[in-house]
């Protein structure tokens, strides 16, 4: 302003200076907007920036003229090797064999032939000639004759099943540009693989050089299904955004990712596995009001009636490594119980902490009902594949301890001290000073921090609904629903004991009034585990 001032009062002075300070007095509005603008950024301008992004590729491509595509079709992974020609043994004659119908003869042996005399008598054969002798074409009765060995097996080469949608994958690739015309094949050999991983690598996929489903999927998509994925995202961020806290984290369900906007400006994405198809992670309106770390887990009812009963009724153990089983609350050895007799509410299965455990060091629990919450993982290859729906409804977090870092900051738990808690083996909850919101959202486009637009196709048939409203802090999360809850089992009917075997479990698991306090007592120190779900 004041430099402004000075250029306008050189030439003249009086009413010029006047009208020259006016101006810049005007002018000082318009130039501290910007500057009060960018230090306010919210959760809604990181949404409302992604809409604007989407929107923008949604509407090149559908403004680009419509071509051919090459679908390559619905089918097995295709991978290196397959197509092209392969060997087929043709079937042989059949060769006789005095071997016992269903035995093998032994390696090297040449099959014979017993001759076995008629019943009745034959003419007298030639004095002179020799028995067995091929020459006279008779043979002595009881005699053993030698058969020639078979000819060699005939080998001819067909053209492989997958040879179609090889050739499919190597048209699909020309078209794309990944592929010139003279590399067309059908055979996927070390060609064709780059292609693909270079494909995989400009759709931000697994570079595994295999075209699973989610790699067909991207291979087979239009330009118009896909503008049309990223128009129904932007519509559910629209709707999302006027409820956007500035600090949140987002679980999207068809990317598989988990992101955590603090103060309006994205901290980090990641991986995440959530819920398979059979047993949906809900879209929820939670919190994260606290952070465990070395977790036990509490095997919950689905996976303990579906996966585990089976195994401890089969096998006698539960196949869970550093797993304790309780039996109406009391602690027993699997071995020693008949779980044929038992029903499924009376088992309780808690595995103990380390790094065996199914919930990895760090779990982040969250106040929904349905025992849906964030947590690590004992088996990080899964983070590997493009396709991570399945984990039994929670969400499992690719860097679970950069997560709790993250939000144990404002609790005053440092990097140090975290780790000095992993190495004591100890469960410990901590507490967050101000519960931060998490939102479950079902988002079938996505942007990068590089501006880059992905698409993601639904991994689920029947597409959860978003809560209509945001919940308050008074109102039971659960309550803000979801339509797709995790499916509920019903205990399987008891199978019946032909024998009644002679019980050895220890004598408190026997009487029913003696369990019951010790159960009772149990479930209070652990309610909350006890409903958790993987």
């Amino acid at each position: 302003m004041l430099t402004t001032i000075r250029t306008c009062a050189r030439p003249a002075l009086g009413s010029r200076v006047a009208a020259c300070l006016l101006a810049g007095l005007l002018a000082l509005p318009a130039q501290a907007a910007p500057s009060t603008a960018s230090g306010t950024s919210t959760g809604r301008d990181v949404v409302g920036t992604w809409i604007a992004r989407i929107d923008q590729r949604a509407a090149e491509l559908e403004a680009m003229p419509r071509v051919q595509q090459t679908r390559v079709g619905y089918g097995s992974v295709l991978k290196k090797g397959d197509g092209g020609m392969v060997d087929v043994v043709a079937p042989g004659p059949v060769r006789p064999s005095d071997v016992p119908e269903g035995t093998a003869p032994a390696a090297g042996t040449a099959p014979t032939v017993v001759v076995t005399p008629p019943a009745e008598p034959i003419p007298q054969a030639d004095p002179s000639a020799t028995p067995g002798n091929a020459l006279s074409g008779t043979a002595t009765p009881g005699t053993v004759v030698e058969v020639l060995p078979p000819p060699p097996a005939l080998t001819i080469q067909v053209r492989a099943r997958t040879a179609d949608r090889v050739g499919r994958l190597s048209t699909r690739l020309i078209e794309l540009g990944f592929l010139n015309q003279e590399q067309w094949t059908e055979t996927f050999d070390d060609t064709l693989e780059v292609a693909v991983r270079a494909f995989q690598l400009s759709e931000g996929l697994m570079q595994d050089g295999k075209v699973g489903e989610v790699t067909r999927q991207a291979l087979d998509r239009t330009p118009k299904e896909a503008a049309k994925l990223m128009r129904g995202a932007t519509a559910s961020m629209r709707a999302f955004q006027a409820s956007v806290p500035d600090t949140v984290i987002l679980v999207n369900l068809p990317s598989q990712t988990v992101s955590f906007i603090e103060r309006g400006k994205l901290n980090f994405t990641m991986r995440a596995v959530v819920g398979r198809p059979s047993r949906q992670t809900p879209l929820l309106q939670d919190r994260v009001t606290s952070v465990t770390i070395n977790p036990t887990w509490t095997v919950p009812p689905t996976v303990l009636v579906e996966d585990k009963l089976p195994v401890l009724r089969k096998k006698g153990n539960t196949g869970i490594k550093d797993a304790v089983v309780y039996l109406d609350g009391v602690e027993v050895v699997p071995e020693s119980i008949n779980w044929w007799q038992v029903t499924p509410e009376r088992i309780r299965i808690v595995q103990k902490p380390g790094d065996d455990n199914a919930l990895g060091r760090f779990r982040f629990n969250l106040t929904n009902g349905d025992g849906i919450f964030l947590h690590g993982t004992n088996d990080p290859r899964l983070f590997e594949r493009d396709l991570r729906a399945a984990s039994s409804g929670c969400v499992r977090l690719a860097d679970a301890r950069m997560v709790a870092e993250t939000l144990l900051r404002p609790a005053k738990l440092d990097s140090a001290a975290i780790e000095r808690q992993l190495d004591s083996g100890k469960t410990k909850t901590v507490s967050l000073p101000n519960a931060v919101p998490v939102r479950f959202v079902y988002w079938t486009s996505t942007v990068e921090s590089d501006g880059t637009v992905r698409v993601h196709p639904g991994i689920y048939d029947d597409v959860p609904s978003s809560p209509s409203a945001p919940t308050s802090a008074t109102q039971a999360p659960a309550a803000a629903g979801t339509v797709s809850a995790p499916r509920r089992v019903e205990p399987k009917p008891v199978r019946p004991t032909p024998a009644a075997a002679p019980q050895t479990a220890p004598a408190p698991a026997q009487s029913s009034s003696t369990a019951t306090p010790a159960r009772a007592a149990d479930t209070r120190n652990g309610a909350e585990a006890v409903r958790t779900a993987m």
